[in-house]
Order: structure tokens, then sequence, then C-alpha cells
């Protein structure tokens, strides 16, 4: 460490939004490194339909395997893995990656997700697909972190981004609805892009799992273009009710 950054952090000191404490190494000036660490992965088994762990032997003689939230409905998504709960550690580095213009946190936040993956998981996968945003919003932000994830995801993984999709019209924001309204307002919000190209394996990148709407959005539409497999990885997976 130089004589400047040492400098930097005696005079405008980083404390940690999660436990309060001082810090020098972390994720920019938000989080320490020990606390990003500290977030408990999900870890097998867990819900094939929104990535939730659940207690060892859950699925026993269980024809599907999903948690009691999703039920033993029929999805369009096949598979979806998420690195943890988003609450704590993991919802601060997020808000700051997505909320608060720190895109350089993408790196850090793709190794989490990646770390609750298993090889079987990405066999055949020809793409990864980050969920799109609308011209509008995606302006106003300046970027959009589904994009910054799957690229950091495809230098890891050697597996190209695609844009198969694309949103036609803006939608409220998820967080500021009821369950009721967040499971309606993805609907007719995507189509196939002009330069999509026949893919048979497609995992779709997105931030957050909540009621898995706008990811069954997106899934449907790739499914009804004749993907025959669509699953999705997302760091975080919010309480569904």
């Amino acid at each position: 460490m130089g004589y400047l950054t040492k400098s930097l952090n005696f005079l405008f000191p980083k404390y940690c939004e999660h436990c309060g404490d001082s810090f020098q190494e972390g994720l920019s000036n938000v989080l320490c490194r020990a606390c990003f660490n500290s977030v408990t992965p999900y870890e097998d088994p867990v819900c094939d339909h929104c990535g939730v762990s659940l207690p060892a032997r859950s699925f026993e003689d269980a024809i599907e395997t999903r948690c009691r939230d999703c039920g033993e409905e029929t999805y369009y998504l096949d598979r979806v893995r998420a690195y943890g709960a988003y609450e704590g550690p993991l919802r601060i580095a997020h808000h700051a990656f997505k909320f608060e213009g720190m895109e350089s946190l993408g790196a850090d936040l793709a190794e989490k997700i990646l770390a609750t993956t298993i090889p079987a998981f990405w066999q055949g996968v020809e793409a990864l697909a980050p969920v799109p945003m609308s011209p509008e919003r995606e302006r106003e932000r300046g970027y959009n972190p589904a994009v910054l994830l799957a690229g950091e995801l495809s230098t890891k993984t050697g597996i190209p981004v695609k844009f198969p999709l694309k949103k036609i019209h803006s939608t409220k924001p998820q967080m500021s609805l009821t369950r009721e309204e967040r499971l309606k307002n993805p609907r007719g919000a995507y189509k196939l892009s002009e330069d999509s190209t026949p893919l048979t394996k497609i995992i779709l990148v997105d931030d957050v799992f909540t009621t898995g709407s706008t990811l069954e959005e997106c899934a449907k539409v790739l499914k009804k273009s004749g993907v025959g497999w669509v699953g999705a990885l997302v760091l975080g997976r919010t309480a569904r009710y």
C-alpha cells in the first residue's frame, strides 16, 4: 500500500455499512472484506425454480425439487441458482452496485455467483443472456447491472454473452409493487431481439430473484422461440412473501 493510499485512508477512513468498523480492504467504501466474506452461500439441496437452500433430505421422494413457495406449478425456467439470501452484506453490496454507480463491484459479485454453481449446471450452455432493461431506464442509470454481471461471468467461464431479448416498454420498479402486481408487471415487456441467433441452451443473468416473474417472462419468450433449456443465475433471493 503506497504512502498516498495510507494518507487517504487516514484522512478519509472507510466505515463498513454492515458492522460499522473502519477498514482498508473491502468493496469500495461501503463494505469491509470480512463482512462480504461472511455471507452464507446457499448449498444443495436447492429449489430448482428459485435457488433457495433447504435442509438436507428435503426433496426425498419429491417429483419436483421445489420449495414450498414455488410448489408444483409449471414453469418456463428449468433451473435457477442463487448465491444467497438477499439480506445483510449481500444486500448492501448489491445496492451499491445497482443504485450507487459502483460498477466495479461486478467482479466481486460475479465471484460469489460462481461459488454456488455446479459443473453440471454449465454443461452445454451456449450463451449467457443478461435480462434487458428498457432503453429509457438504461440511459437514466448509465448501465445495466445484469450486463456487467454477465460480462464478468463470461470472462471467468468462457461462455459468450449474447442478447437474444430486448425490453419493448418500461415497467414499474418491482420493489415498489405488491407481490400480485409484481407477477403481472413484466407480462408482454420482452420480445426477441433482431440479432437473436438460434440457441438451444441459455442461462439468463439477473441480480435478484423475488417472485421470479421477470425471469419467467424472459424464459417464456425464449422457450416459445425454440430454445430447449433456460436456466438463470442471480446474486440474491429475497423472501417470497
